[in-house]
């Protein structure tokens, strides 16, 4: 029980920062990432008292350059553009927050695990995902949870009624999809690398089960977790080809991808039967997989929304925007919703050419840090810029995430990059 009772504590703390959303009796500002945060820089300064020093790594602080440098470049675009708009001009106030909200997550990991590692984090991120998923269903489904939910969660309007979109706790729509793209890919890593996952049956298992859920009901509420999840299975299928030195495959990789193959193609079976037999699920699978449906009713493999997104292709018409941008950023003002094209309207190519390094560090600096992370990276940099075809958001909070599991090590050894002795008293 006690465990049990952890787990679930810790979960919500993880989503609570993945997933973040505002409690309608508080200010809409002070939602659970903040709230995550505030828990973050009082860990902080504890542990800095604990050790006698404030420890940052290398990579948080060049990257925390990069946030500043495109914060600048932001308020120089709308500066010279005569434009109020500062939502990136303040990016390096969000990077703090995320940055933050992951110690916070961190911290509340290591009062549960003596050790936290990336295997772990991985977990209650799929955890996370999991929960989301399972009271999407529920509100969806049972009146008295969408009511009890629709009083703790501030929302701005009905749309999700209106459109009858399902949403969870703080997980709706594109922002929803890109974060259980980002799970999925990390839950591949897991599956892929993870030699316990590869030894014990019930944890490839749960770890696939995890995948199926974040999968299936994720793409309900935001077919863009289709993307991340096209990503993650091909890492699987690049694993299962992959051979050792010498040419030769081991009995215990035949033996991992066997028993991947049956609980997958149980999943697939039981997904058919309650296709077959609920109307619910089958308008579930549907939507979230239209275009997959429409592949094979009618050959064309597209969706309502990317119809839309085809003719929200909108570039500016003069060069000085193409540099430096003007200030004008969403679909209101840009009559596109598509990242690449508010970003140059913006802050310019110059601003963009920016924030692309920025994301180029934080996704590939973890090569360094984790093992067999190479995929992992490629991936997370693939998705960043696949996404921004879509819409204009990013993924830093699973940077500031692998900043925090990371810099734990230099931390235990002692040995930090950065160390600011703590003034005498």
């Amino acid at each position: 029980m006690e465990r049990l009772i952890r787990g679930l504590i810790l979960t919500l703390a993880v989503s609570f920062y993945f997933f973040p959303f505002s409690f309608p009796f508080l200010p809409v500002g002070l939602n659970t990432k903040i709230f995550m945060a505030v828990f973050g820089i009082l860990a902080f300064v504890y542990n800095s008292i604990r050790h006698s020093g404030m420890y940052f790594s290398e990579p948080t602080l060049f990257s925390a350059l990069l946030a500043a440098v495109f914060s600048v470049w932001c308020l120089f675009s709308i500066t010279m553009s005569n434009s109020d708009d500062t939502i990136y001009a303040e990016y390096l106030v969000s990077y703090a927050t995320w940055m933050a909200g992951a110690y916070g997550v961190y911290a509340a990991l290591k009062i549960g695990y003596e050790e936290v590692n990336l295997e772990i984090l991985i977990r209650y991120l799929a955890l996370a995902g999991v929960f989301q998923c399972v009271m999407a269903v529920l509100i969806d489904n049972i009146p008295a949870v969408e009511y009890f939910v629709d009083r703790i969660m501030y929302q701005a309007d009905d749309y999700y009624k209106e459109h009858h979109r399902m949403y969870g706790l703080g997980a709706a729509l594109d922002p929803a999809g890109v974060r259980f793209s980002v799970i999925l890919i990390m839950l591949a890593h897991l599956f892929s690398t993870n030699l316990n996952v590869r030894n014990e049956s019930l944890y490839q298992t749960s770890v696939l089960l995890g995948y199926a859920i974040i999968t299936i009901i994720g793409a309900v509420i935001s077919r863009t977790t289709v993307i991340g999840a096209g990503m993650g299975l091909i890492y699987i299928i690049i694993t299962l080809f992959r051979m050792r030195k010498g040419g030769f495959v081991t009995i215990g990789m035949i033996q991992a991808f066997f028993w991947f193959f049956i609980v997958l193609g149980a999943i697939v079976g039981v997904a058919i039967y309650m296709y077959r037999s609920s109307s619910v699920f089958q308008g579930y699978l549907r939507f979230g997989f239209e275009a997959f449906f429409n592949w094979v009713e009618t050959g064309e493999f597209r969706t309502s929304s990317t119809d839309t997104l085809s003719e929200m292709w909108v570039w500016p018409d003069n060069l000085r925007t193409w540099i430096i941008g003007c200030g004008e950023f969403g679909v209101l003002k840009t009559d596109s919703d598509i990242g690449y094209c508010n970003f140059i309207s913006y802050c310019g190519l110059v601003g963009m050419v920016i924030f692309s390094a920025f994301f180029l560090y934080c996704h590939l600096v973890q090569n360094r840090k984790f093992s067999n992370f190479v995929i992992t990276s490629v991936l997370l940099v693939a998705l960043t810029f696949v996404i921004w075809c879509k819409v204009t958001t990013d993924i830093f909070q699973i940077d500031a995430l692998l900043f925090c599991i990371a810099a734990d090590s230099i931390v235990a050894d002692r040995d930090p990059i950065v160390v600011v002795p703590r003034e005498p008293v």
